[in-house]
């Protein structure tokens, strides 16, 4: 087998240390100060501050956007592994007159665009009380989280033996003990996967919140962040350290779940 040249390695190193370059610009711009960052950037400064963390948290109460976003997208994960591995289990296993439409129509709805449905639904959250509160940037992204969650875990309850089934049905267990000790375990890499796609789609959501939210006690992360860039300014160095902190909780899930998502993914969580 031929080994790959030194001019690939060469390639894949620059093409990785350009794709991480603005995180690690971004990480060095919340630890320096404003005033050396501007008049003389470096790439490995000489002094390093906290000054930049300490104007969120203490001046800009930056504990409230991480919490609204944590509880959105932990609900919005939560909601949609549970009821998609249902409906997943449903298509995957069950036989019914209009199956293969049904799935094709989650497919599609999962492939509409945002802006297309954020006029109705913020109306009809207006008429029901629920902007500016967590069901109502939950519900608005169930709509996306969970057609995804439903596909992805299709495939993979799919390519799950019915043998499982079987054997645990043959030993009394009802249909509910058979999904909680049986197939939802067996199936855990596909979940965690697909909870993972939901928790992403509902942490970098910046349009339905924008629309949704308007007051500070009930805005995400991205729109805080994007608040920091207006028509008379930006505040450039705020924006790099509340970047560097909104990356913090997808990466700490990323690490202590690779894995199961990797296991995930390559075990049939995107198969037809």
């Amino acid at each position: 087998m031929r080994r790959p040249s030194w001019r690939w390695a060469v390639v894949t190193t620059a093409i990785v240390a350009a794709v991480l370059f603005p995180l690690y610009w971004a990480v060095i711009s919340s630890f320096t100060p404003e005033s050396r960052l501007f008049a003389a950037p470096s790439l490995v400064p000489e002094a390093l501050v906290l000054d930049h963390y300490r104007a969120l948290f203490d001046a800009r109460d930056f504990w409230t956007p991480i919490r609204n976003s944590l509880i959105v997208a932990g609900m919005t994960t939560l909601l949609s592994v549970t009821l998609g591995a249902g409906c997943a289990y449903a298509l995957a296993r069950l036989q019914f007159p209009g199956k293969a439409v049904t799935l094709a129509f989650v497919l599609a709805v999962s492939m509409f665009p945002q802006i297309s449905i954020v006029s109705p639904l913020y109306l009809m959250l207006r008429e029901v009380g629920l902007l500016n509160t967590y069901p109502g940037l939950v519900l608005p992204y169930l709509t996306f989280a969970m057609p995804l969650t439903i596909w992805m875990l299709v495939g993979f309850f799919r390519q799950l033996p019915a043998e499982l089934e079987e054997a645990a049905f043959m030993d009394g267990a009802s249909w509910f003990q058979m999904m909680w000790r049986v197939l939802l375990p067996a199936a855990m890499p596909g979940l965690i996967a697909a909870g993972m796609f939901a928790f992403m789609t509902a942490w970098n959501d910046y349009l339905f919140a924008v629309i949704l939210t308007s007051t500070t006690a009930a805005k995400t992360l991205p729109v805080v962040v994007a608040g920091f860039a207006t028509d008379v300014t930006t505040e450039r160095t705020l924006m790099a350290t509340s970047g560097v902190l909104a990356i913090i909780p997808p990466l700490l899930l990323a690490f202590l779940f690779q894995r199961l998502i990797i296991q995930g993914l390559t075990s049939g969580a995107v198969k037809d």
